[in-house]
Formats: structure tokens, sequence, C-alpha cells
């Protein structure tokens, strides 16, 4: 908890002079106050005026390990019956290796290395408003935010499974359909795919703009600047206003469409020259209305999630204090803080969302991806959400045995269904406060991410009985309940089990530079 009186500044206080007379808590329970007389009723103790300006400079530095699901059996003798020739054919993937796995099993394959780098500047705006009741606000803009993939080791065309070499596609697809188009019922025996573009280098792809803003109003009900029998307790509301352009297939933008309703408790005490801290923090996602992520057929119920993810964080710390001055402000010292979270399933943007969403397949039409020479692009009608009907109808092909042949696929936004996950974070940083007037806070960070599904959607969800035209206890994937049972968002060919995406070895190293101009 900060406590000041205003200084000399004519350009802010109009003239009036005040006697400045500063206290500190941790940074990470700082609260600005206003009109606050301590309660001992002395006029030059009297704090009629805070407001804070931090610039925020923050550098990203992100990598990890795109991985893929496929089956592993430890020797060709497991497939046994009519259909292990089937399954071999129609499995390119299928790894014979009884290294990998001692019995049938489902294994990660590596297939590419992303990277992400973001410049980012947060104007932070602070303002007590009566005693220690705070408003604040938040605009970003970034400069830059570069989404990278490339083949990962030992990987390249002809083994990778996201970008195929042409020979192996030519050959996938003759074996399976022979030298004729192939039809919509033959599509489940055909997997190798090109789902983008993939090389040795890494192919970039680079965002910027303004961010979404957000405000919150903070309160203190305790601090022990007051009352020392007592810890500082703070609590907070933020909210992430969807006002910036959202991120899309045919944009360079990066809002994220959702407004994030944030919640925050967080407690320190002081003891000598140290002081630790403890916070919870709860984030609830809503997808705003023109946002891709949401509910995608208002007629459909087997849509699993239409939300994005939930999160909630626990911090832990320390500020170690090494020099103080309460009389000239002067406060320096070090801060130590660990952080672990949890990131609920939900439809979210991935590391896929770029390089997915940008792929030259979108836009095909149907008996172009039947053909053997455009199979490598079938992979995408195959989402129903992803086909709309001839003539500008945005419902989606529950039965892809009804489009046309000249039904163009071109409305794959690049949404996913994530896997929750957790996060592991710690960051040390230097506070450097020469007077009351001035902060400069930098801060060095890492973050690791829980290896988990970037594509986990379901196959969907079955209904009540009343509403199905045949009832049962299933999900219809085909047949007149398939458009109220059936996922929009399932994908077979990468979110069927032994095809999901998933990243692994996601670490991020961030580095944060803040100055804070204190009135």
């Amino acid at each position: 908890m900060r406590h000041r009186v205003p200084f000399v500044a004519a350009a802010v206080t109009c003239c009036a002079v005040f006697v400045a007379v500063p206290a500190f808590a941790a940074d990470f329970t700082d609260l600005l106050d206003a009109a606050d007389d301590f309660d001992d009723l002395i006029d030059e103790t009297y704090d009629g005026f805070d407001f804070n300006i931090e610039p925020q400079f923050v550098m990203d530095f992100g990598n990890a390990i795109i991985t893929r699901e496929a089956a592993c059996v430890p020797s060709a003798g497991d497939l046994v019956g009519d259909a292990s020739q089937n399954f071999e054919a129609s499995n390119p993937r299928l790894e014979i290796n009884p290294e990998r796995c001692a019995e049938p099993t489902i294994v990660d394959n590596n297939e590419a290395e992303y990277r992400r780098q973001t410049m980012t500047m947060n104007l932070a705006l602070r303002a007590g408003l009566y005693k220690d009741l705070e408003l604040r606000m938040n605009i970003p803009y970034v400069f830059q935010d570069v989404h990278g993939m490339r083949y990962a080791e030992n990987v390249g065309p002809q083994n990778s499974s996201i970008d195929p070499s042409d020979e192996r596609i030519d050959r996938d697809a003759r074996a399976a359909f022979g030298d004729g188009p192939a039809s919509v019922s033959d599509l489940n025996t055909f997997s190798t795919y090109r789902y983008f573009d993939l090389e040795d280098d890494y192919i970039d792809y680079t965002r910027g703009g303004f961010g979404d803003p957000s405000i919150g109003l903070w309160w203190g009900p305790f601090n022990d600047y007051r009352d020392d029998t007592k810890a500082t307790l703070v609590v907070g509301m933020d909210w992430l206003i969807p006002m910036a352009p959202i991120r899309k297939r045919d944009n360079d933008a990066v809002g994220g469409g959702v407004h994030e309703l944030k919640w925050t408790i967080a407690s320190s005490k002081r003891f000598d020259f140290i002081e630790p801290y403890f916070g919870l923090q709860y984030m609830l996602g809503l997808a705003a209305p023109n946002s891709p992520i949401g509910q995608l057929d208002s007629g459909n119920r087997g849509q699993v999630f239409t939300a994005p993810p939930q999160r909630g964080e626990i911090t832990i710390g320390t500020e170690f204090i090494a020099h103080e001055d309460k009389t000239t402000g002067a406060r320096y010292g070090v801060d130590l803080q660990f952080r672990f979270g949890y990131t609920s399933e939900g439809r979210d943007y991935t590391p896929l969302f770029d390089h997915m969403s940008g792929s030259p397949c979108h836009g095909q039409q149907l008996g172009d991806v039947l053909d053997t020479d455009g199979i490598e692009c079938a992979w995408v009608p195959q989402q129903p959400s992803s086909a709309p009907l001839s003539g500008g109808d945005p419902n989606p092909i529950y039965d892809l045995t009804r489009a046309s042949n000249d039904t163009s696929f071109a409305n794959f936004d690049g949404i996913a269904t994530v896997e929750s996950y957790g996060t592991w974070a710690g960051r040390i940083g230097l506070l450097l406060q020469p007077s009351q007037y001035f902060q400069l806070k930098g801060h060095v960070q890492l973050e690791h991410q829980q290896e988990h599904s970037l594509t986990n959607a379901r196959t969907g969800r079955d209904v009540e009985d009343s509403l199905e035209t045949t009832p049962d206890d299933t999900v219809d994937l085909t047949g007149p309940d398939a458009s109220l049972e059936k996922n929009p968002v399932f994908n077979p060919t990468y979110d069927g089990t032994g095809r999901r995406f998933r990243v692994q070895e996601y670490n991020t190293w961030s580095v944060f530079i803040t100055a804070a101009l204190q009135f």
C-alpha cells in the first residue's frame, strides 16, 4: 500500500502545495489512494491526489515442439485379422517398433518446431479515487507478434504428417483410390494430408496493432501501514474489453475477441527487510458476439465446448528491501516470485492458428478435393462447420454426401478445442525507486506450459430421445440426427484419437521493463 501526499506540480494540482509523506507495501499488493487523512486529522499528512503513469515494455521469446499422435505396435504380428492390411494401408504414420512401445498404444511423434516472439508496449494509468480505492486502466500496443514453424529435427517431406512430399501423397492416394477420384465414403481410408506448408527454415506469420484494453477497480480493506497487527489485503476486478480488431485468417490483427473478467485477492505482510505475499486469481472468458469462438450452429446440441478456457493462478513471492527512506521516498529491492496456473479445456487460439487458417487448402471445391490431384486437402471438408453450402448458406454440412461438387470449403477459422493444462512460472525482478515520484522496475520470467493436446474436440453429444428422429444412447454421426448430435467443430483427421496435434516443451522467456511516474 503506497500513501503519498501530492508534491508541488502546477500543471497537475493547479498550484496547490502539499508535503509528501510516503509509505510502502510490496509491489504485488500496492494500491494508490486519495483524500486520505490517515484518520489523524493532521493537514500535513493529508493525501489529496494519487495518479501513476506506467509505461511497460514486454518482450516474449517462446519455443515449443509440435507433436502428433500415432499408433504404435511392437511388431506387424500385432495387426491381426482381415482388417490388418487395411489398417496398415490407411495409417501411413503407423509405428512398428518394439523400442517405442512394448504393447499396442499411442505415441507422440515430433513434427515441427514452433517459435513465438512478441514486443508489446503497455500503457497503464492508475488513479486513487478515495482512500484505498484505485481505478486502473491498461492500453496495449503490439509492435510485432511473430508465429513461426519449421520441420522438427530429423523430419522432412519424406516422413512429415503435416507437409508430406507430393510423391507420398500421390502414392498413398492411388493405393487407396486407384486411378479414379475418391468418393466421400472413401475419405476415412486416407490420411496423408498437407495441412500447411513447412520448410527447414521458419515460415513466419507476423501480426501487430492495438490489443484489447482493460479497466479495473481495486480496493484495500486492510493494510499494515495503518495497523501493523494486520496484513495488507487487496481485492480487485479487471475487465478485458474486446475492442481491438479480432485475429482472423485474413488479417494481421491481435485482438482476442473475448471479454475476460479477472478477480484477484492478494495479501502481504512486512517483516523488517522482507515482505512475503500471496495471491489468487480467477479469469472467466466470455466470447464476444463477433468472435470465432462460440457456438457455430444454434440448432445443434453436439458442440461440447462453446466458450474459451477458464484460468486460475496461485502466486507466491517475497520482496527483499535492501534500502528504504520514507522521508525521500527512496526504495531499492529485489522481487522473487513463483506462479502456478491451470487452464481448463475450451475453444481457443493455438500455436497452429496462423499456419492452419492460412493453409492453401482453403477455398477448394469438393470435386477438386476428391480428385487424386487435390486429395491432400480432403481434411478441410471433414469438419462440418468448415463447409458452407453452395449459394452462401453458412450452415454446417453434417452429411458430406449431400454437398455438390461445386461446394467451396473456405470457412475454417483456425480455432481449436484445447485440452486443459498447467503452467509454472518463476520471476526475478529489480525495483529501483530513487524518489517518491519515479520508479523503475525490471523483471525476467520463465514460464513452462504442461504438454497438452491442441486439437481435442469430441465427436459430439447425445441428446434427449424426445428430440431424436431415431432415439438411442449414442452420438449419431450420420443420418437424420447428425445435425443435432455431431459436433460441428470435430474434424476426425486431427481431433480423432491417434491423430491429435500436441504441444510439448513449451517454454517462454519474458523481459518486463516498467517505468512509473508517480504524482
